[in-house]
């Protein structure tokens, strides 16, 4: 049966809380990056947070069926928790190769990746604070999503120059191996991010 007794805004709060739970995760990325000894309590960490992510992103799909009157387009709901929860294991893999790999001293490059990553967990937390009221807060969701996309081209560019750099000659075969799959997924985290920003900004067009 329907429920029509609201508009169930605790959708929203759903989405809060993953928001958090993937910035709690560049935390924990940011920890791997300065101590990697303790690599199997952050593998531990992060799996638990992926776990938590999944359930909420279940429980929304489940309420998704349940209720009658949504704040906006169940559609939209699905599409916006389902790339959220990407981000969340797109993270989480790249944290996996590390540990898998082996690597215990971190480039420069990689740190300065998951610092933008950070910086992305930040802004979707105020973003998905922000979705409550879209009216009101329709220039600064735009804002705030136009910037996940400048982050995203900032990590690009480290990208690219760190791979250029592990291809010159200096680094071993074997090396050279793990940070370009490092580097890669780390990367695809930044592309989920801000793929997640382009459907924040349809929805504040469609919306506002």
């Amino acid at each position: 049966m329907f429920s029509i007794s609201n508009k169930h805004e605790e959708f929203f709060d759903y989405l809060i809380e993953n928001a958090e739970n993937f910035h709690r995760g560049t935390l924990i990325a940011k920890d791997v990056m300065t101590n990697t000894a303790n690599i199997s309590k952050y593998m531990k960490d992060i799996a638990q947070l992926e776990h938590t992510s999944d359930k909420i992103n279940e429980d929304v799909i489940m309420k998704l069926c349940r209720v009658f009157i949504t704040p906006i387009d169940r559609e939209d709901f699905y599409k916006l928790t389902c790339q959220l929860e990407d981000c969340i294991d797109q993270l989480h893999g790249s944290l996996m190769r590390i540990s898998l790999y082996h690597i215990e001293t971190m480039t420069p490059a990689a740190v300065d990746i998951v610092d933008q990553l950070e910086l992305m967990g930040k802004e979707l937390k105020d973003i998905f604070s922000l979705l409550k009221n879209i009216d009101k807060n329709e220039a600064e969701l735009m804002e705030r999503a136009n910037r996940l996309s400048k982050i995203e081209t900032e990590v690009d560019n480290i990208y690219r120059r760190e791979i250029s750099r592990i291809f010159n000659g200096e680094m071993d075969l074997l090396d050279i191996i793990r940070w370009k799959d490092v580097l890669g997924t780390l990367e695809d985290t930044s592309d989920e991010v801000e793929e997640l920003g382009n459907i924040i900004k349809e929805v504040t067009m469609k919306y506002a």
